[in-house]
Parts: C-alpha cells; structure tokens; sequence
C-alpha cells in the first residue's frame, strides 16, 4: 500500500493522479533533491561494499605468494585419485585378480559393476563379515575425504570475501583423517584374513595414501598460517 511521502496518508487504487488527494503535492516531485542525495549516497555506499568484496577477494586467494601457493594446493590433493592407493590379489572361485587399485580405477572398474547382493552377504557372514565391513568403511572413507577436498575448494572461493579459512582447515583435517582411517582400516582387514584359512583376500598399501595424507596436511598448515594473516588484516579494516 502506497503513502504520500508529505502527509503521510493512504493512497488507494484508485488515486492515479500525481497530486495527492489530502494534500495537494505533487508526489514524484515531492522533495527530489534530498532523496537524489539519498539515492547518491546508497550508490557510495553499495560501490564502497562491492570495493571492500572484489579487494578481499583477490587478496585473499592472490594477495602474496603464500596464499597463492594455499590456492594452488587447494587441487593439488585430488592427484591423489588417481595414484595407486593398494595393491590386492583376488582368490575367490571363478574370479582371480591382481594388481594395482587407484580410487578412480576402482569407481570406473569395479563400483559401478559391483554386486551389492553379495557384498552386503559378505558383510554379514559370521566368518570374515566384521573385515569386509572394514574394508567398505575404508573404501568409503576415501570417498568422503575426496568430498572434503572439492568442498575445500568450493568453500575457497565463497569465504574468499570475508577473509575467513576456518572451514577449509576443517575440511582439509577431515580428509586427512578420512585417508588416515582409511589406511587402518585396510591394514587391520587384510591382516584379519590373513590370520585365517580363508584366504579371499591380501594385500598391502601403496603411496598414494600416505601421498594423499601428506597433501591435505600440507593445506592444513597452509590454511593455519593464511588464516592468521586473515584475522588480522580484518583487524586492520574494523579499525
């Protein structure tokens, strides 16, 4: 519902003409010149805002070398899908396999032919069930650190104008953790089976786990440093 910016009284449907009915003004001409003041005013103020964001922006993914070397790191770790995480050797009637598992072979070659009847049947055998369930936690923990670290990025750029990298430390100790559990995780199955006389399944980790360890702690010391940096030119902007 519309008002006469002088009277204040309300305008109905009806009131089509430029003057208001109560008192005489012309409404789109009514004080002009404050609200062009007012209008110039909200433009300084909306330019200064888009300054301050496209300024903490840059600064905060190119603003010196370390944060440029935190933003070029913030891909590197996803090298680690598609080096070899595990080598294993299949021995399960009419199927024999062996060689080299990288995440991206193992999603291409094997999650999307896997039949989940037989592995939730595995997972609840009384024999080996508790290492199978180990070894889809592991499997699924690598997944989970591979989304941590697309939302490390992700989170980069959206945090980039508030000069905040707090959760792109948590999202980098996730992962780190997640390829940490994961590696356990393996360990602990493959030797489970080993110790005993079903012997479906062996294997040993390869580099590029603790590769992928490695990077995301790379990011999180870089993301700790940057981070402090952030504080305090925030600090120096309130002041």
């Amino acid at each position: 519902m519309a008002y006469c910016p002088k009277c204040a009284h309300s305008l109905k449907i009806w009131n089509i003409k430029a003057e208001c009915p109560y008192c005489g003004v012309n409404i789109p001409n009514y004080n002009w010149e404050e609200r062009l003041d007012e209008d110039a005013r909200n433009a300084e103020v909306a330019w200064a805002k888009f300054r301050v964001f496209t300024g903490n922006f840059k600064s905060a993914l190119f603003g010196n070398k370390l944060r440029i070397v935190r933003f070029i790191f913030t891909f590197v770790p996803l090298i680690a899908l598609i080096l070899p995480l595990a080598d294993y050797s299949v021995n399960l009637p009419f199927v024999s396999a062996s060689g080299n598992m990288s995440l991206l072979d193992f999603t291409l070659n094997t999650l999307l032919n896997l039949n989940w009847g037989s592995l939730i049947k595995l997972v609840s055998s009384n024999i080996l069930g508790t290492e199978f369930l180990m070894l889809f936690l592991s499997i699924l923990l690598l997944y989970l650190a591979v989304v941590c670290g697309v939302l490390n990025f992700v989170f980069v750029l959206l945090r980039a104008s508030k000069l905040k990298a707090g959760f792109n430390m948590t999202m980098c100790i996730s992962s780190a953790l997640c390829f940490a559990v994961s590696a356990v995780l393996f360990t602990v199955c493959v030797s489970g089976i080993g110790n005993t006389t079903v012997n479906v399944l062996s294997g040993s980790l390869q580099y590029g786990i603790f590769v992928g360890v490695g990077l995301f702690t790379v990011n999180i010391i870089l993301n700790t440093i940057v981070n402090k940096g952030f504080k305090k030119q925030r600090l120096q902007q309130t002041n």
